[in-house]
């Protein structure tokens, strides 16, 4: 979960994504994947067997171009990285919650491939769901 506090939604949102890619990219997985509080809308939790799974087998499998270029792929900190994440914040109509987009970090760069979260209000907090992972 999430405190809320006086930020922006799209601020706090984007310090808590970016501080869990920090998390993987220093191979914290189990601290980071500890983080999330809801399943996907569909699916399985994520887990990071999961999550590098989908990955490194789904969307950047060998005989991608992503994978022609990066044979090995390594999980990066976007804190290190000049480029933007594109960190999007979508207002889910009708409620306090939010749907936030963030690019993730992989081979020291930002990769096509995004990452979707949910960040639901449970009055003073946010549960925090991490919803899909999506080459765009």
């Amino acid at each position: 979960m999430i405190e809320r506090s006086n930020k922006h939604p799209a601020a706090l949102f984007e310090q808590f994504v970016s501080d869990w890619f920090e998390l993987i990219a220093q191979g914290k997985w189990d601290e980071a994947f500890a983080l999330i509080d809801l399943p996907p809308n569909y699916g399985d939790a994520y887990t990071p067997d999961k999550y590098k799974d989908e990955i490194e087998n789904d969307h950047f499998c060998p005989g991608t171009i992503f994978r022609d270029d990066n044979p090995e792929i390594i999980y990066s900190n976007p804190k290190d990285i000049s480029e933007s994440a594109n960190p999007t914040l979508y207002p889910l109509d009708g409620t306090s919650d939010y749907s936030f987009e963030y690019d993730v970090p992989l081979n020291d760069k930002i990769s096509d491939l995004t990452s979707g979260w949910e960040f639901k209000d449970f009055g003073k907090f946010y549960k925090v769901r991490l919803d899909f992972l999506n080459v765009l």
